[in-house]
């Protein structure tokens, strides 16, 4: 076959009740040079037989035998991506129309254009129906922004140069959360990073992490960044970051009910940068009416 344009990555694991959808997504895409890598990480549902079903050449089904979490299974389809750019799907949500064709166009726009991009998206809460239009920007640089937390979606909207994996290196399969986080961040300290301001996908939120995984993945976060964080943005910026690494802990544990838990963490929080959680708080009590 044609090398393709766009290699596309979807991992999946026990999703066969909306790997369908995702991969029409991909389907009605109005770019037609893409090969879709379907990366099933050991599901038991019987969602091994959609890829297939298709019966689309494009498509293709990768198996791990046992489960190895989602950045092993994005790792697999990176390292079989034949594509000279990679975008990753998550197996419960789906593209917008014109999602690839609006990237391509930006990523291939001259000598500044960024060599990662993400896109705005439609975030459908599943549990209250409701939908909200997310539209990030920058707040200074994009890294800087992203020590407040990981909020482009990438596991859904980032599109991103090949050769930026074998520069960056893959994703971290010791991280059970937030290894989007983890590899963004070392993208942006040597490769240009943007968003456009159009909506590329929905991303359906359902189950929120829970607290031990989360508490994991906050640690070794900190041990692996802090350095970097302290080079690139500087004190004020590293107790930004762990600011919002007790902020991710704080969330994990209001969904477990865990309420005296979680205020520890926002008082850890608001030691690290009284400004930076400040935010969030304010944050919470607009959603909250």
């Amino acid at each position: 076959m044609e090398e393709p344009l766009v290699s596309v990555v979807i991992p999946a694991f026990n999703r066969a009740h909306t790997l369908r959808r995702a991969i029409e997504s991909v389907r009605m895409q109005d770019v037609s040079s893409w090969e879709l890598l379907v990366v099933d990480d050991g599901s038991t549902d019987g969602g091994v037989d959609i890829p297939e079903s298709f019966g689309d050449e494009r498509i293709r089904l990768i198996r791990h035998a046992v489960n190895r979490g989602a950045a092993a299974a994005r790792n697999t389809g990176v390292a079989a991506a034949r594509g000279c750019y990679i975008a990753f799907l998550d197996s419960d949500d789906e593209w917008l129309p014109g999602k690839l064709r609006a990237q391509i166009d930006a990523l291939e726009s001259g000598p500044d254009a960024p060599q990662a991009l993400c896109t705005g998206f439609l975030l459908h809460r599943e549990e209250t129906g409701r939908r909200t239009k997310r539209w990030p920007k920058p707040e200074g640089t994009w890294f800087e922004t992203l020590l407040d937390g990981c909020y482009v979606s990438p596991g859904s909207t980032l599109m991103v140069r090949r050769d930026c994996f074998a520069a960056v290196g893959p994703l971290d399969e010791t991280l059970p959360r937030l290894e989007d986080w983890d590899w963004l961040l070392r993208c942006m300290e040597r490769f240009a990073f943007d968003c456009l301001p159009v909506l590329g996908a929905v991303v359906h939120v359902g189950r929120p992490a829970r607290s031990a995984p989360v508490a994991v993945a906050i640690d070794r976060l900190d041990a692996q960044h802090a350095d970097r964080v302290l080079r690139v943005a500087g004190p004020e910026g590293l107790r930004r970051f762990r600011a919002s690494l007790a902020i991710e802990q704080a969330v994990a544990a209001v969904h477990e009910d865990a309420h005296a838990m979680a205020l520890s963490h926002i008082g850890r929080a608001f030691s690290w940068s009284p400004t930076r959680t400040a935010r969030f708080l304010a944050r919470c009590a607009v959603r909250a009416f």
